[in-house]
């Protein structure tokens, strides 16, 4: 037994090695499809998440896909499919979404572009194509149309601003303002 039973085992392990196949290049793992080239010219951050504060102590987050430095322009940089969470108070808060925004770090500011949404805590939904949103104070303007769905009520407006003004949230809407209210819904 102790001489047949190693010689078996050899004899197994042998013709494991012998009767393989070669691998088949088709077959191998599967790597990412990314041009290595591209990725050493540019500099780029993926998924980022940026926090901050208001003046007053507030917290912001600013959360993207991807992100990259604009060129010739050191201060901004340029990110796409943004996520951002502004608190407007302990209990209450706003949820911002787009396809991409321009973050200026000197004015403190980001424009957000394309598709932006709003979507508050208290269920009020706010859709424009791009907003300002400002980075050390509580200020989120949309220079263009808007359209706000919430509880009992629609809303469209050619100009939006969000501010605050002596602790209390003040929201404006401007030019051609269309209000539908429902108390029943």
């Amino acid at each position: 037994m102790k001489i047949i039973l190693p010689l078996l085992a050899l004899g197994l392990l042998s013709t494991l090695f012998l009767f393989s196949n070669s691998p088949d290049p088709e077959q191998a793992i599967p790597f990412a499809e990314v041009d290595v080239e591209e990725l050493a010219r540019e500099q780029r951050l993926g998924q980022p998440r940026f926090a901050g504060t208001l003046e007053d102590g507030r917290e912001v987050l600013f959360i993207a896909e991807q992100a990259a430095p604009v060129p010739n322009a050191p201060n901004q940089m340029r990110a796409d499919v943004v996520q951002a969470r502004v608190d407007l108070s302990e209990t209450s808060y706003i949820l911002l979404a787009s396809a991409g925004s321009l973050v200026d770090l000197s004015a403190r500011t980001a424009q957000l572009e394309g598709n932006v949404r709003i979507t508050s805590s208290s269920g009020y939904r706010l859709a424009s194509e791009e907003m300002v949103l400002s980075l050390d104070i509580l200020s989120v303007i949309s220079p263009g149309p808007v359209h706000v769905n919430g509880p009992s009520m629609t809303l469209s407006a050619d100009r939006m601003e969000l501010t605050e003004t002596d602790g209390a949230q003040v929201l404006m809407f401007n030019g051609g303002v269309r209000m539908l209210y429902d108390p029943n819904s």
